[in-house]
């Protein structure tokens, strides 16, 4: 808590500095003028974070996000003012400025092709991703999330095409950040399986840009251990509506801007997963219902004080009634198949809430400050009560046989009971402020937030298997006794505060080279088990070429294009990553909370390097991290489906490596397309209590994320005669993943689930196509049709259980959906 305080007074007196600073700057005022301008592409979006300096000086700026900048010169004195924007560059020699007179300069890149979906120019952090989700509507995808991974660096699939989640080198998705306009965002607690989880909570309608890093983020970004995505919703210039319907459900939302002072977005969602559902391996009735709604509303109170209100309910209910399952599988010598018939039903659903009321203050252009204060509840319910009874059969593999893949041999024959009543109850208050100022050679940010947490949780599960009408057990029995596999019953309630606090400085050392270094310090405190964090962390970036084509550019050499140097960035990164544990991570399998639990640690080391180049006279961009995570105070877990169970032990020690890299750009001429392709290799040491009562360790084993390999595509393509017909693939292949069971069966290595494979493909026909310099009643039309998992792969999310006689244990796969046509129309006003 002193550090903490210390960290709060230095900011202050920082902030008394800078404020003497800007009161020395307004006496010298006079001695200046204005630059000021909009950065925009061809078709009149604004372009954001596009580099704009004054020649010959260290007058440097970023646009925002609507593309304006500005910038104070010295009066009297000729200039060149000098903007870029990834590869693309353009400058313009300004006569000398009388005092206080201004200069506008609008910018247009010539980049209609070029998709937004590009590293962040001129930046600072490694591996940041900015898109434009406009330029992915096109693509058959069930989720947003979806989307990172084709474009963000080190992602792997996880809880399969349905699910939200998403891993980030080696690490599960309880190690990601979201942020949703300064922010942060959860997750339900208690879904199990993809098609439980429904909507996630970003309106892909409502999003300008997100930004997305993979490891080595700066300390304005919380306490993870895996990555941050940072999504920032629009501020609407005019009115605006557009309307999505498809097989799988509606989106409609609106924009406006009533006044020069208020402007809002609302948006609401529906979706029904019924008719993917249909071809899982478990038949039955399904009914799913998924819908939510959110809205921005911001009112400018006065010149310098804007308020605005982010606020999103969403209503998700799964409601399965299994009536068969048959699956079959094994080798072609050992085929097996499993046939259960079912009684019963499952009932997952979940109200969440969030409301945030965001106070923004700008007294000038260099100076920002936000008070966020944010209050976010969750009810979850799940009841399940499922019986059934099954048949675990040898199959006949003879070809000559008239009973070819019909059961010779029955292995085994039970009957099961899963039993659940679990309530939970979360929420979550606080309230913060964050500042930022622009000064001479950089920006200075820091942030201070309070967090208070309260969890209410009423878990009650058990389950009941027998064979051949026996139980199984082999301890000693009274036959009048029912022995349950499991027996889980908790209750929990408990409160906590949270106090963090993070500075950070940007500033550059060398214009020349585009030289810059970012350094902040990050510090966090929880009374739940009293422990203070301390993360620094620091980002370099340098361009060793940009001297030298800057040089050549000015002397305007015929020969620009053939003497450039490539357009090359080095980066790298290096900080410490602290996960203080939420609530998952407190609770075993038992229902037990361990209150002497401790924040798990990952320490990055990142190196990175991005490449611009034209080929066919056309922009690309490649780029390429290497990575080294050192990780100790782990939490062991087990990954069923999209469920992680934690071990509640800080019992484990690892580490997580690998080689990221991608390339992007227009293969086909006006569209984008990205390639991407992964290495990684985590591994962790678990220590562990034996059945003698002995501490053992597991030596390095896999982690239940150790994905070694994973490429994919997203490609898209016209017809040449005529570019309103388009044609839009995702292909995907992840490798092999370990599997574990529960219990000591965790500390070695035993099933695999098989490679993840799977192709969607789109065709779309754009009848109206968006064109922000015409009015027009009817914006943007098109139409498309999407076939999900073209090539009928079988996919294994996860395994069940089955024991026969003799209690020999056999893994079920469960199989993510199968092949499906869905057809998509959207409409733009």
């Amino acid at each position: 808590m002193r550090l903490i305080a210390a960290l709060f007074f230095t900011i202050f007196f920082m902030l008394q500095d800078e404020l003497y600073a800007q009161d020395l700057s307004q006496k010298i005022e006079k001695h200046y003028a204005l630059v000021i301008g909009y950065v925009k592409d061809s078709k009149g979006f604004p372009l954001a974070e596009a580099f704009v300096k004054i020649n010959d000086s260290k007058m440097t700026t970023l646009t925002d996000e609507n593309g304006f900048y500005s910038l104070k010169v010295e009066s009297g004195k000729p200039f060149t003012i000098y903007c870029s924007y990834a590869s693309f560059n353009k400058m313009i020699k300004v006569p000398a400025l009388k005092e206080s007179e201004s200069f506008k300069w609008d910018i247009t890149f010539e980049i209609i092709e070029l998709d937004p979906a590009v590293i962040k120019p001129d930046r600072i952090e490694p591996s940041i991703i900015v898109l434009d989700p406009r330029k992915v509507d096109g693509f058959p995808t069930h989720q947003f999330e979806s989307v990172l991974k084709h474009v963000g660096l080190g992602v792997a699939q996880s809880g399969g095409e349905l699910s939200s989640a998403f891993n980030v080198r080696g690490g599960n998705f309880d190690e990601n950040l979201i942020y949703v306009n300064d922010i942060e965002v959860y997750r339900p607690f208690l879904i199990r399986s993809g098609q439980q989880e429904g909507l996630s909570f970003i309106n892909q309608d409502m999003v300008n840009n997100l930004s997305f890093s993979a490891g080595g983020w700066q300390a304005q970004y919380g306490d993870k251990m895996a990555s941050v995505l940072d999504v920032q919703y629009r501020t609407p210039k005019k009115f605006g509506s557009t309307l999505k319907a498809s097989l799988l459900g509606t989106e409609w939302y609106i924009e406006d801007k009533r006044s020069p002072r208020f402007s809002y977005l609302f948006g609401a969602r529906y979706r029904t997963n019924r008719y993917l559902l249909n071809t899982l391996n478990v038949q039955g009735n399904y009914k799913p219902f998924f819908a939510d709604a959110q809205g921005l509303f911001t009112y400018k109170l006065k010149k310098d004080l804007s308020i605005q209100w982010l606020t999103n309910v969403s209503f998700n209910r799964f409601l399965l009634q299994p009536q068969s399952q048959s699956t079959s599988f094994g080798t072609v010598r050992d085929a097996l198949r499993l046939d259960v018939a079912f009684g019963g039903q499952e009932l997952m659903q979940y109200l969440n809430s969030l409301n945030a009321i965001t106070f923004k203050y700008q007294p000038n252009l260099q100076t920002e400050i936000k008070w966020i204060s944010s209050y976010f509840t969750d009810f979850e319910r799940e009841q399940i009560t499922v019986e059934g009874a099954y048949e675990l059969s040898l199959l006949e593999n003879n070809l000559g046989s008239g009973n070819f893949a019909t059961p010779k041999l029955v292995l085994g024959a039970g009957y099961f009971i899963n039993n659940a009543r679990n309530d939970l109850e979360a929420r979550v208050w606080n309230s913060g402020l964050i500042g930022r100022h622009n000064h001479k050679s950089g920006v200075l940010k820091w942030g201070v937030k309070f967090q208070n947490e309260s969890i209410v949780d009423r878990l009650k599960e058990w389950r009941y298997n027998d064979s051949a009408g026996y139980s199984i057990t082999l301890l000693p029995r009274n036959p009048d006794e029912i022995i349950l596999d499991r027996y889980v019953n908790a209750k929990i309630d408990f409160q906590s505060l949270r106090v963090m606090g993070y500075v950070q400085n940007t500033q550059t050392i060398s214009a020349a080279n585009n030289l810059r270094v970012n350094y902040g310090l990050r510090s966090s405190y929880w009374t739940f088990n009293n422990q203070n964090l301390i993360s620094p962390r620091i980002q370099l970036s340098f361009e060793p070429n940009k001297k030298f084509n800057d040089t050549l550019r000015k002397t305007e050499h015929q020969n620009y294009d053939s003497l450039k140097k490539k357009d090359l960035m080095l980066t790298a990164a290096f900080g410490y990553y602290y996960q203080p544990p939420f609530y998952r991570e407190l609770r075993n399998f038992d229902g037990d909370i361990n209150h002497n639990l401790k924040a798990q640690r990952s320490i990055h080391f990142v190196l990175g390097c991005d490449i611009n180049f034209l080929s066919w006279n056309r922009p690309f961009k490649w780029i390429s991290e290497a990575y080294l995570k050192k990780m100790d105070d782990l939490v062991p877990y087990a990954l069923e489906n999209v469920r992680i169970r934690y071990y509640a032990q800080n019992s484990s020690k690892g580490y997580a490596t690998g080689f990221d890299t991608r390339l992007n750009g227009e293969f086909i001429r006006g569209l984008e397309s990205w390639f991407n392709f992964s290495l990684l290799f985590t591994r962790e040491n678990i220590s562990y209590e034996n059945d003698s009562g002995e501490i053992s360790k597991s030596g390095y084993i896999r982690r239940p994320t150790d994905q070694r390999m994973s490429f994919s595509i997203l490609f898209q393509d016209a017809l040449p005669m005529d570019p309103s017909f388009k044609m839009h693939l995702n292909l995907i292949y992840g490798s092999s993943l370990p599997y574990y069971l529960i219990g000591n069966a965790r500390y070695k290595e035993g099933l695999t689930i098989p490679a993840y494979r799977r192709v969607d493909i789109g065709f779309s026909k754009t009848i109206v196509e968006e064109d922000a310099k015409k009015e027009r009643k009817i914006k943007a039309l098109w139409l498309s049709i999407e076939v999900f998992n073209l090539l009928q792969i079988n996919n294994t999310i996860s395994y069940i259980w089955i024991k026969d006689i003799n209690n020999q244990t056999y893994g079920v796969p469960n199989f993510l959906t199968g092949r499906r046509l869905n057809f998509k129309i959207m409409i733009k006003i």
